[in-house]
């Protein structure tokens, strides 16, 4: 019985290997990871370049034509915004500070209040106060800077 086992089993024909469906599963598997590996993204398009903003308004200039220290916490200066002067008076904080050196000892000034007074034109025409938030906190860090760089509160 052993021996009919044996030739039974040898007997048997194997399936046969059918390439047709192993070069389509090779195929799908193929072109399923290069989608996965490509994210699925279209085609390459060319990108439009980038348009240009350009202001029909310039950004203001300032700078300080005078400024003078009339108290121990108060001063006034006359600042150029763009063609236009405005007088001003402005309360001020000092307080010693330093850079961490020895030697490098300075007072910081911090501008807690500023007051437009009057705003004139280069011949002197008078306009009423057109200054804005931003106006303002560029003046306030350009009389700060004057006022540490020249030394004015120690001289006062």
């Amino acid at each position: 019985m052993l021996l009919q086992t044996a030739r039974s089993i040898m007997n048997v024909k194997a399936t046969p290997f059918n390439s047709f469906a192993f070069v389509s599963m090779a195929a799908l598997a193929i072109s399923g990871g290069s989608l996965v590996a490509c994210q699925l993204q279209p085609a390459f398009q060319t990108k439009d370049a980038p348009t240009l903003f350009t202001p029909k308004t310039q950004p203001s200039t300032y700078s300080v034509l005078t400024a003078k220290i009339t108290g121990k916490h108060s001063g006034v200066a006359v600042i150029k915004l763009d063609s236009f002067r405005l007088n001003v008076s402005f309360d001020f904080e000092a307080h010693p500070d330093s850079y961490g050196v020895p030697g490098s000892e300075f007072t910081t000034v911090d501008i807690t209040q500023l007051t437009v007074n009057e705003i004139t034109d280069i011949n002197g025409k008078s306009y009423n106060d057109f200054t804005e938030f931003e106006d303002i906190r560029n003046i306030n860090s350009l009389l700060k800077g004057f006022i540490e760089r020249n030394k004015l509160v120690e001289a006062a």
